[in-house]
C-alpha cells in the first residue's frame, strides 16, 4: 500500500480538479485535508488489466489512517488538523504533527541509534580492541533501544547493564576510574587514537539527546536517568579502550565497582 502526502498529491491534482488515486494508493491525513480545501476531487481507477471503469468520488470527508497504524481511524485529531502539517501517531489514541515535542525526541533517538551502530561498524574492524569492549557497544544499542520503546509505550525503563555493569556501578566506576580500572580520567586528545575520539563522540551525542529530554519537558525521571547513566556507559568504554590500546587487562571488565 503507497500513502500519498501533500506534496504529492498537490503535484498530481490536475487542472480539472481531479486526482486519480490507483488501486494500491491511499491518502495521508494532510493530504485529505488539502484535497478538501481545494475541492478536489479523488478518482480511483480500478486495475487497468481488467479494463474497469474509473470511479469518481468526491474528496476524503475524514483523513485515511496513518501508514504505520492503518486501522486506528477514530484516533483523536491534533489541534491543528485544519492546517497543511504532517501528521503521526503519539499513542494508539492520538494523532500529532510531527513538530510535537515527544516526535522531535523519538527522532534524536533514533538517530541515537543509528549513530551507534555506526560506532559499532567502525570498531569492529580494530583488532585491537577486545571483543568485551565491542560487546560494551552492543549493550549500549540495546539500552538505547529499550529507552525508545518505553518512551513510546510509556512503560517503565528496565534496568539495564554494559559488561555486566548496572546503572549505578557504571557511575561509580565513571566517577573514580583510578580505583577500579587503575587508569585516570581522561580528556579528549588525539593521542588518545581513533577507537577513543569516536567513542567520544558517541558519548556527546547521547548528552545531546539528555538534553533534548530536559528541554521537550517529557516527564519522565526513569528516561532522564537512564540516558544519563548511557552516556557514562560509554565513557566507560573510553576508559577501557584506552586501557587495552596500552596493553593492559581488560578481563576482569565484568566485575568492575566491586571492591
Amino acid at each position: 500500500m503507497i500513502f500519498l502526502t501533500e506534496e504529492q498529491v498537490r503535484e498530481r491534482c490536475g487542472s480539472d480538479g481531479k486526482l486519480h488515486l490507483g488501486p494500491t494508493e491511499r491518502l495521508t491525513p494532510a493530504a485529505g485535508e488539502f484535497l478538501r480545501g481545494h475541492n478536489c476531487k479523488v478518482v480511483e481507477d480500478g486495475p487497468g488489466a481488467c479494463g474497469c471503469a474509473a470511479k469518481e468520488t468526491p474528496a476524503p470527508e475524514a483523513p485515511a489512517a496513518a501508514p504505520q497504524e492503518p486501522a486506528r481511524e477514530a484516533a483523536t485529531p491534533p489541534a491543528d488538523a485544519g492546517r497543511n502539517v504532517e501528521h503521526t501517531y503519539l499513542d494508539a489514541q492520538t494523532v500529532v504533527s510531527k513538530s510535537h515535542p515527544r516526535i522531535f525526541l523519538r527522532g534524536r533517538l533514533d538517530t541515537l541509534i543509528a549513530e551507534t551502530v555506526l560506532t559499532q561498524t567502525s570498531l569492529a574492524a580494530a583488532s585491537r580492541i577486545p571483543d568485551a569492549i565491542k560487546n560494551g557497544l552492543a549493550d549500549i544499542n540495546a539500552w538505547l533501544w529499550q529507552i525508545l520503546q518505553a518512551e513510546v509505550s510509556g512503560s517503565p525503563v528496565p534496568e539495564q547493564t554494559m559488561c555486566g555493569m548496572n546503572a549505578a556501578v557504571l557511575r561509580e566506576v565513571a566517577r573514580d576510574p583510578q580505583t577500579y580500572l587503575n587508569q585516570g580520567h581522561i580528556m579528549p586528545d588525539p593521542s588518545l587514537g581513533p577507537c577513543v575520539a569516536l567513542l567520544n563522540w558517541l558519548r556527546a551525542r547521547i548528552r545531546e539527546v539528555e538534553v533534548a529530554a530536559v528541554q521537550v519537558n517529557i516527564g519522565r525521571q526513569d528516561l532522564l536517568e537512564s540516558l544519563n547513566a548511557v552516556s557514562s556507559a560509554v565513557y566507560v568504554l573510553m576508559l577501557l579502550t584506552v586501557v587495552a590500546e596500552s596493553g593492559r587487562e581488560i578481563s576482569q571488565v565484568g566485575s568492575c565497582g566491586k571492591p
